[in-house]
Formats: C-alpha cells, sequence, structure tokens
C-alpha cells in the first residue's frame, strides 16, 4: 500500500488525511487545532492523531498553509529589500504604496535606459552598483530585483542578479521568473514581497521537516499553490508568494475530487470563515487580477474565493435596536466558543450557571469572558489597563465584569480592542459551535456552559433557547445564501463587481426572506444548475436548505471534513509560460522580438517569429513543470493569441490593430503519488 499524507492549516483546525494512493480509498484521517504562532505545532498534533505505525509508510506529503496568507495579513516577513532598474523614481513614489511598495528612499533605484519594446539604450554603470549598494543591503536576507520592461528584456534583471550573489551571497529573486505583466511597479511589490515570505517558508519547512524525522518520516514535499495545482519543496522555497490562499485552492480541489461534480460552487465552512469557489467543466473558475491581501496588491494567479468571515465559530451577538429583524447578528470576528471554553475552565460552566439562575436585568454582555493568549503584561509599549488585563488573565478565562474589576475599570471604559486585534486576548462567547452542542449536532465540548449562555441570551429577547438556536442557524444559512448569490452574481456579469453594495444585498437578502411567502408586489429569488457542493465540518448544517431555495442539487460528500487535505494531494503540477511578439522597429520589415522569460531572440518575419515563440515556450513550460516536481508524462499545450487594440472613432473608418502577439504553453503532468 502506497500512502500519500495531505494537511491543510486552516484558520481554526489543522486538518490531515491518509490516502492510499493506488485506490484512492482514504486509510485514516485527524483534525487539532491550529496555532497561530506556530503552525507546526498544530501540525505535530494532527500528526499524533493518526496511526503512529503507518506514518514511516508515507511516500509522500501535500502541505496547504495558510503561513503566507497570515503574514501578508499581519505584514511580517523577512528583511527583503527592492532593486529597480531603469525605474522613474516619481512615479514609484506616486503609484507604489497602492501595490504595497515602501516608501521610494527605502528602494535603490539603479540608472538606466531602456525603451518600450525591451531594447537596452543606456546599460546601468555597474561597477558603480556594487561601489553604491553595500550601505542599502544592511540587515537585508533576501532581495527582489525588477527592471522597466523587464518581461521584455530580462537581461538587466539577470546580470543584477548574478552580480549580487556573487559578491554578497544574497538570496536573489528576478521580476520576470515570477510574473508575466507589464506593471513593473505592481511586478516590483510582488517580487518584493515573495523574497518577504522566502525565511518564513523556509523556517516553516524545516519545523515540518523536523516533525517528519521525529516520527521515521522521510518523504518529498509538495505544496498546494494559490491556483489549486502543486509545487515541489525546492520550488516553494523560492517562490512561497505562489502559496498564498493556496488553503481556499486546496478545498476547491478536495470538493471536487470528493463530490465528483464538474459544475458546482463549493463552499467551505471552517471554523473562522467559509470560503465559496465555482467549478465549470471540471476546472476552477480562476480570479481576475492577481491576489490582493493585507497592504499588497500582486500578480499572484489564483482561484476565485469568495470569502466571508462566518464560521462555527462567529461571534454571535444581540442586535441594536432596529439592527436586524431576527435581534441579531453572526460574525465576522471569530471568538472562542464558550463550550470549547468550559471545556479547558470548568470555572466557565459554573459562572454562566449562576449567570442563567440570576438572570439579571442588564444589556451588558455578562455571558462573555476572555483568556490569555500572549503575555505582554511586562511590555511598557502597551497602557497600564492593557497590562493589567493580562495579569488579570494569568489564571485563566475571567468574566468580562471580573476583568473589568481587576483591571481597575468597569464595563464601560473597559477596553480590549487593541489586545484582542493584535491577537493577545481572545473572547469567549456564544456562537454557532454553541448552537450546535444545543441541538446535539456537534458533541465535542461541554453542551451545558452552551445551554446556559442561550438561556441568557434568549431572555434578552423574550423567546426560548431553541428558539434563539433557530436563529442562530438561520442567520448561518441566509448568509450563505447572500454570498453564493453575490459569488454567482460576480462571476455571471463583470458589472456586478463593480457596482454592488447595500441595494444589491438588501435584494438578495430579501430573496430567502420572501422564500416561502414571496412578496405580493415583486419578488427577486436567484437560482442555479450548478450542483452546491458542501465541504468542512459544519457546513452539511446549513447547506441543503440554502440549495433549496436556489433550486440545486447538494451534495455533502463522505469525508467532508477533511476535505481540504485531500485536496492538497488531488492536484497535478502545472506550469504556463508566456512569450510575446513584438515589431523589433516602426513596420514589419524591421523584424520582430520573441520575448520569453529567460532570453529575448529576433526573428526576420512574423511567422518565423511565431514559430520560434511556439517551440521556446513549450520547453521552458515543460522545463518549468519539471522544476515545480512534474513526474512522468507531462503534457503541453500552446496557443498565440493577437493582442489588438480598436482605432479610429467612428465604425466606418474604425479598425483592428495587432499590438502584439501572446504565445502561451502550459505544461502538466503528475506529482508522483
Amino acid at each position: 500500500m502506497k500512502l500519500v499524507l495531505g494537511i491543510d492549516t486552516g484558520g481554526t483546525y489543522t486538518d490531515a488525511v491518509l490516502l492510499d494512493a493506488g485506490t484512492g480509498a482514504v486509510v485514516a484521517s485527524g483534525k487539532a487545532r491550529t496555532t497561530r504562532d506556530d503552525l507546526s505545532r498544530g501540525i505535530s498534533d494532527v500528526m499524533d492523531s493518526l496511526p503512529a505505525g503507518l506514518l514511516p509508510q508515507v511516500g509522500s506529503l501535500a502541505l496547504s498553509t495558510t503561513l503566507a496568507t497570515n503574514a501578508c495579513v499581519e505584514d511580517k516577513g523577512g528583511r527583503a529589500k527592492l532593486i529597480l532598474i531603469g525605474a522613474e523614481q516619481d512615479a514609484v513614489a506616486e503609484s507604489g504604496p497602492k501595490y504595497g511598495l515602501p516608501p521610494a528612499d527605502e528602494i535603490f533605484f539603479v540608472d538606466a535606459a531602456i525603451s518600450f519594446d525591451g531594447t537596452v539604450t543606456r546599460e546601468p554603470d555597474w561597477d558603480r552598483f556594487l561601489e553604491e549598494i553595500p550601505p542599502f543591503l544592511e540587515g537585508a536576507d533576501s532581495l527582489a530585483v525588477v527592471s522597466f520592461q523587464g518581461i521584455r528584456n530580462p537581461t538587466l534583471e539577470q546580470k543584477a542578479k548574478s552580480l549580487l550573489m556573487e559578491k554578497f551571497g544574497l538570496f536573489t529573486v528576478c521580476g520576470h521568473e515570477l510574473f508575466w505583466s507589464l506593471n513593473y511597479i505592481k511586478r516590483g511589490a510582488s517580487t518584493l514581497l515573495n523574497a518577504r515570505l522566502v525565511p518564513v517558508i523556509t523556517d516553516f519547512l524545516a519545523a515540518v521537516r523536523r516533525n517528519m524525522a521525529a516520527r521515521g518520516m522521510n518523504a518529498p514535499i509538495v505544496i498546494v499553490r494559490s491556483d489549486g495545482t502543486l509545487m515541489s519543496e525546492e520550488f516553494a522555497l523560492e517562490r512561497p508568494v505562489e502559496t498564498i490562499l493556496c488553503g481556499p485552492a486546496a478545498s476547491v480541489m478536495g470538493g471536487m475530487t470528493l463530490s465528483g461534480e464538474k459544475n458546482c460552487v463549493v463552499a467551505d465552512m471552517g471554523g473562522t470563515t467559509t470560503d465559496i469557489a465555482l467549478v465549470r467543466d471540471g476546472v476552477p473558475v480562476r480570479g481576475d487580477g492577481g491576489v490582493a491581501i493585507g497592504r499588497w496588491d500582486t500578480f499572484v494567479d489564483s482561484v476565485y474565493i469568495h470569502t466571508i468571515g462566518l464560521g462555527g465559530d462567529s461571534w454571535v451577538r444581540l442586535a441594536k435596536p432596529g439592527e436586524t429583524p431576527d435581534g441579531i447578528t453572526v460574525g465576522p470576528q471569530r471568538v472562542l466558543p464558550l463550550c470549547a471554553a468550559a471545556t479547558q475552565w470548568p470555572s466557565v460552566r459554573e459562572e454562566l450557571a449562576a449567570l442563567a439562575a440570576e438572570m439579571p436585568e442588564t444589556t451588558h454582555p455578562l455571558h462573555e469572558f476572555f483568556c490569555l493568549v500572549k503575555d505582554i503584561a511586562e511590555d511598557p509599549l502597551y497602557s497600564e489597563q492593557e497590562r493589567a488585563i493580562c495579569r488579570a488573565l494569568r489564571g485563566g478565562a475571567l468574566r468580562i465584569d471580573r476583568l473589568a474589576a481587576a483591571a481597575g475599570a468597569d464595563l464601560y471604559t473597559l477596553n480590549t480592542r487593541r489586545l484582542e486585534s493584535e491577537g493577545l486576548i481572545l473572547r469567549c462567547s456564544f456562537t454557532p459551535t454553541d448552537a450546535m452542542h444545543i441541538r446535539g449536532d456537534f458533541e465535542r465540548f461541554d453542551a451545558g456552559a452552551s445551554r446556559y449562555a442561550a438561556q441568557f441570551l434568549a431572555n434578552r429577547l423574550s423567546i426560548s433557547p431553541e428558539e434563539f438556536c433557530g436563529r442562530v442557524f438561520n442567520r448561518v444559512k441566509k448568509e450563505l445564501y447572500i454570498h453564493i448569490v453575490k459569488a454567482l452574481l460576480e462571476n455571471a456579469d463583470p458589472l456586478f463587481r463593480k457596482e454592488g453594495g447595500p441595494a444589491l444585498e438588501r435584494l438578495i437578502e430579501a430573496g430567502w426572506d420572501n422564500r416561502n411567502r414571496p412578496n405580493p408586489l415583486i419578488h427577486f429569488a436567484g437560482k442555479t444548475q450548478l450542483t452546491l457542493v458542501g465541504i468542512g465540518a459544519s457546513t452539511h448544517l446549513f447547506l441543503g436548505e440554502v440549495a433549496e431555495a436556489l433550486g440545486a442539487k447538494c451534495v455533502i460528500p463522505e469525508n467532508a471534513a477533511v476535505a481540504n487535505a485531500l485536496g492538497a494531494v488531488s492536484g497535478r503540477v502545472s506550469a504556463t509560460v508566456s512569450a510575446e511578439v513584438i515589431m523589433a522597429g516602426q513596420n514589419e520589415d524591421d523584424g520582430y522580438f520573441v520575448c520569453t522569460p529567460r532570453q529575448r531572440i529576433f526573428s526576420s518575419g512574423y511567422e518565423e517569429a511565431i514559430e520560434t515563440a511556439l517551440r521556446a515556450v513549450r520547453e521552458e513550460a515543460r522545463e518549468e513543470a519539471v522544476r515545480r516536481g512534474a513526474r512522468g508524462e507531462i503534457l503541453v499545450t500552446a496557443e498565440a493569441v493577437p493582442i489588438t487594440a480598436t482605432v479610429g472613432q467612428e465604425a466606418i473608418n474604425s479598425h483592428e490593430l495587432c499590438l502584439s502577439t501572446r504565445v502561451t504553453a502550459t505544461a502538466s503532468g503528475s506529482a508522483g503519488f
């Protein structure tokens, strides 16, 4: 039996699945809490949940990780620096920040003259470059090099990289090696982000290797890319930026594999978020324009993902008067479910029981607690109240009013915002997971604590605890319905991506609210022929009714709870390489340049240039796929597409002008499972 281990680190849980590569059967699966401060600990915990005797037999390990995503959101990473060649400093200073670049005075500019076709009309003074750059490199652990028109002529980037690595030994990555788009400022930001993530992913993979060695495992590692394909460990160490959103990408692949559906909406509900993706004709729908995350706007290619703050651990609160028709809100913030808190600190249940018995007349959330994640009580950068909060929580979870008193405040002046936003303390409150425990859908933690909290909250709304839980469930279903419809609309017509807003959302919401009692004046309701595929531990509790409202088939596949981990092992290795064919002068008689990521080739005629480009991209795509970890037979496809523009204002005088020709090849193969 040839075993493959797939591991997915989500926002709340880390999932693992052992798969028989020969039959595709799931041999064992496991789940552990994600340890955000050190993801490798969560991976260690989930490995320990699997049969120890089988782990040394694992032939391959496939990972999807939130590491790069978390680093972007939290603006963390290595000490990378950016070198721009032939760039306009004023343009970079003005436009750079919107893509995530630092101020222009933190970028090294190399003087050079480069024409729009990539011809270098003035070479940089390389001796001067090597003399002036050492002070800039102080403290750097990796470098990014990007030149103006670098995708049409990579020679200056290649020269700079060679000199930097030879002279200073720093890891250096070039823009043309990663991205194939003309906007050199955005390409610079994307390349800098990649360099920042190199030490982050290096440390993570080293920790994974240590975990494997401790269990007698010595298998190759592959990692899911943001477009759902796979890459080798070695490739990931060079291109960590391509792991952004790889977790949601793995969920799409897992949903497709488990359900067998070729046209579907994949809804993956975890503890923190729900990711919605679309599949058409067996291929995940791609996102447009690259991944934007945190302060970074990148050229990273990814599957289309519509993410909302809705999950099992979403914060359920009583709404302000008139805020919602059912009197509650769910999410988008994540909290620790009270049932889980009470399992760790039994005093939580005792205090909730007393609260439910007393049932005080109050508008304060006395059912909520806080617990300590990281102690900053001795850090002078925080206020005295913030330090006092952390000191008070050293002994375990405290109810909000008792915490306020311990911190020398009251419920009106207690300020936990910064400590919560920085992940230093965690709020414990009612969640959909608590409602699941009360209804008997989930039995992992202390259902009694959830029940006492529901009694307190339901009393505030003058309803029963059962009705309160019903409202929580309905709110989750409504949010799923709204966002699935929004995802479908965004992909049906680009107009909805620009022209959405509260009015459109209210119209969609009305379709859910009135599904059983249509408005006599006018009724809008979303319908789709796509199958709704639910994955994640709790999606099956909500998606069926949403599918019914959409007139759609619903599939909750077996092993849906660990579909992401399964998705990590179900992808293929793929590489796409593009070349651009452009005129070398003002007319066709001047010949053509074939610009690939590795080289620039002159051809005297257009047909010759196209054939040269096709040969080059096929070869480069195949070599790139092998470098990414493709094994066995590799399939290569290629096409040439003219890039045109309409010239002239009136229909009778207008015509299409060919600006260039884009030649693209895609090579794909097995990861060797």
